[in-house]
């Protein structure tokens, strides 16, 4: 029992059995498919075996009819035997008798040679053919009466004496003509012996050994001719059971496989032979197949005794094989993560090893995260605090940390901001911040170390440093460098930062003083825009620029372009305070920004405390969104969204109560059509306006004049009073406020196409229709 559950845990054993077991399997399944192969190469070879031997036999018999049929030719037609074929004298007939024993007695075939005389009405016949010639005589004079169309030089089959025992003799007829009778009414008859045929086919049949098998001819009708002496399978009925299967077959020269009761013979036939005879051979399909029989059981045996063999073998290698892996097993720990996934003993010690391999590694990486920590916090020490790290303590710190910053050797500081870091955001946003900043400062270090020292730090406050060393000529072409760099990090990253450096200095303990330098410059990339690579020359001019204040006049612009929402005078302005601001220091211009945002706010809350349809802009939120842009175009294009929002909002203000405005004048005519006096005028009066101002505004949101609304009203009232009523045109065009008949019918006929009347007897044809 305990030997099952040892082999029951050991995975890895059972598989190393299997694996030995598989190969007695493959063996197995080769034996089969190798017996399949030789039954049917046996069955094959057989059958063209048995196919030669027909094709032998149906040779033979066709020669020997060929000789038959050659030596009746010769007699019939030989002049010395005319007096047998057609002589009168019967004493000259019996002369030459002699000459008929002769023939018989040269061919191995024959059996008898006779003529009949049709002019003596009388058989000649030789005398060497040992049966009662009478007898003979009347066979075959009964079989001539018989047959009204008698075969001619064809091997007939006849039993003579009529015992039903099989055949006696072949008859072989020719006579003058196409018929017998015809021409004249001799025949000459040649009889062949049987047992020539039978010898023949037992010969052929012994020369391929197999005596044992039944090989017999029939004729067309299904009738045996000859047979060998083997015997049939009890119950089978030849002319019943095969030749119809025989007769179905397309080909002429075939075998298949016959069941007769509970066994299986093989069967090959020749069919359409000589005289359309069939030549069949029957076998039993167990001795067929005998040989194969005999091998199969053979590799069974030897299939058992190497299966035998293997389990010994595969059980003996496989517990040397193991022996290893058993070994290790015992070092393993009981318990470890590994053993509830392990699926066997290799996967088991795969999983510990793997588990050891990854605390080694653990242990490594942090041994060096710890170093690599610990270097960062002394390069941002350095950065920040260098004017007070003596000489020693910065040699020490470098080769102790491996901090790659050549000294003495000319330097230069640069300070990397990611663009757009606000969107980035904080959260998972501020890891991907470091992330980024971890891959600049790799591929960074990588592209700058190639032509001095290289060194960056993550400060952690918003923005990366890298401290360059190296020549002088290499540390002023750092631009083209950082250029490169932002084109890889764009390509790989999808993302752009701007580069300020600093000046060449050659101390270290001024790194400090050009980082705080480069803090403060960082701030140019509002002016020269994301991507930009702030070099110390190209900042000079705005730093020189002590203008901090926009021009009056520009303000003035500013804010009377938004209060009268022009949109390109207020456009043009903010460019050209967008141009004056590009050339300010950067704190001049923070301020010019700040005080900006105040004017907009004020000019926006003055402009809603003194407008009856305000303008809805959330102050707070613009000055917000100015805040939070990185460069002024952003704020430029906010400013100009903020200028657009507000026009759009004003001129939506006054085409909402011009609408209201065309709207109260409809209802009003709706209302008072029929009023003889209604007219611009009338409806300005009672809406407190401008006559003028009111026609302009109604007639730009409707497209037509008071008057001409004024008057496509009445004619529409006028039409349903037309349809509806029984009024006078007079009457209609008093209650819709006409005064003027001939004006009332030439509007309604200019509007409707026919005159009152004419419209008012139209639309009565039309409802009675």
């Amino acid at each position: 029992m305990s030997l099952l559950q040892t082999l029951r845990s050991r995975k890895y054993l059972q598989r190393i059995l299997l694996s030995f077991m598989l190969v007695v399997a493959m063996l197995a399944v080769a034996s089969f498919f190798l017996n399949s192969s030789a039954r049917g190469k046996v069955l094959s070879l057989q059958n063209e075996a048995d196919r030669k031997l027909l094709t032998q036999i149906n040779y033979n018999i066709e020669n020997m009819n060929g000789i038959v049929k050659n030596l009746a030719v010769s007699l019939y037609n030989d002049d010395d035997l005319i007096a047998l074929k057609a002589g009168a004298d019967y004493k000259q007939s019996i002369l030459k008798i002699e000459r008929l024993n002769d023939t018989v007695a040269a061919s191995p075939y024959l059996h008898a040679a006779i003529f009949y005389n049709g002019k003596q009405r009388r058989f000649f016949s030789s005398q060497n053919h040992a049966m009662d010639s009478s007898q003979l005589y009347s066979a075959l004079e009964s079989y001539m009466a018989a047959s009204k169309d008698l075969p001619k030089l064809q091997l007939i089959p006849l039993d003579l004496d009529e015992s039903g025992e099989g055949i006696d003799v072949f008859a072989f007829f020719i006579y003058d003509g196409p018929s017998l009778g015809s021409v004249n009414d001799n025949v000459l008859i040649l009889t062949v012996r049987p047992d020539w045929m039978l010898d023949n086919v037992k010969a052929l049949n012994a020369a391929a050994e197999r005596e044992d098998n039944v090989l017999f001819v029939t004729d067309s009708n299904g009738e045996v001719l000859i047979s060998t002496d083997g015997e049939l399978p009890d119950g089978l009925d030849i002319k019943a059971d095969l030749l119809p299967r025989v007769s179905s077959s397309a080909g002429t020269l075939d075998s298949f496989i016959y069941k007769h009761q509970d066994r299986k013979y093989k069967v090959t036939y020749l069919s359409k032979a000589l005289n359309n005879w069939q030549i069949i051979s029957l076998q039993d399909y167990d001795t067929v197949l005998g040989s194969v029989r005999q091998m199969k059981w053979t590799e069974i045996a030897v299939t058992l005794s190497a299966a035998l063999l293997a389990v010994l073998l595969s059980v003996f290698f496989s517990l040397r094989l193991y022996k290893p892996v058993g070994q290790l097993l015992t070092l393993m720990p009981a318990h470890g993560s590994g053993t509830a996934e392990a699926k066997d003993e290799l996967s088991l010690i795969a999983a510990n090893m793997t588990e050891m391999i990854g605390k080694l590694k653990g242990l490594e990486q942090e041994k060096a995260s710890q170093g690599n920590i610990a270097k960062i916090y002394h390069l941002r020490s350095l950065i920040g605090l260098s004017e007070s790290m003596d000489k020693e303590e910065f040699l020490r710190l470098r080769e102790q940390y491996s901090i790659d910053i050549a000294y003495p050797s000319p330097l230069r500081l640069a300070l990397v901001q990611i663009d757009d870091l606000l969107g980035i955001g904080s959260g998972a946003g501020a890891r991907m911040e470091s992330l980024l900043y971890f891959a600049i400062s790799n591929i960074g270090q990588e592209l700058f170390r190639s032509g001095g020292s290289c060194e960056a730090a993550d400060m952690k406050s918003g923005h990366l440093v890298f401290v360059i060393g190296g020549d002088t000529g290499t540390l002023e072409a750092l631009n083209e460098r950082f250029k490169e760099l932002q084109k890889t990090i764009l390509q790989y990253y999808r993302i752009t930062f701007t580069v300020t450096l600093s000046d060449v200095f050659d101390d270290y303990t001024q790194i400090t003083q050009h980082y705080n330098m480069a803090v403060r410059r960082a701030n140019y990339r509002m002016i020269f825009g994301k991507g930009s690579v702030l070099e110390p020359e190209l900042l000079r001019a705005n730093e020189q620029n002590e203008t901090f204040r926009i021009p009056q006049e520009l303000e003035r612009r500013l804010t009377e372009g938004l209060k009268k929402g022009d949109r390109e005078e207020t456009g043009q302005a903010i460019r050209s305070w967008r141009g004056l601001l590009g050339g300010f220091s950067f704190e001049n211009m923070f301020s010019a920004v700040l005080h900006l945002a105040v004017t907009l706010s004020n000019t926006l809350a003055e402009m809603n405390h003194h407008n009856l349809n305000p303008v809805s802009v959330n102050l707070q939120a613009i000055n917000r969104r100015i805040l939070e842009k990185e460069t002024l175009d952003e704020i430029e294009a906010v400013l100009l969204e903020v200028v657009d929002e507000v026009c759009e909002q004003r001129r939506s203000g006054r085409e909402d109560k011009n609408r209201l405005l065309a709207d109260t004048v409809k209802e009003i005519i709706d209302k008072h059509y029929a009023d003889p006096d209604l007219n611009v005028q009338r409806i300005a009066d009672m809406l407190k306006m401008s006559a003028v101002y009111l026609g302009q505004v109604f007639k730009a949101q409707e497209g037509t004049t008071v008057v001409d609304q004024i008057n496509a009203t009445r004619l529409a009232q006028a039409r349903e009073y037309l349809e509806q009523q029984d009024l006078t045109v007079a009457e209609i065009m008093e209650k819709v406020g006409f005064g003027n008949e001939s004006y009332f019918y030439r509007l309604f006929k200019r509007r409707y196409g026919a005159t009152p009347k004419e419209y008012r007897l139209k639309s009565a044809i039309e409802r009675s229709r």
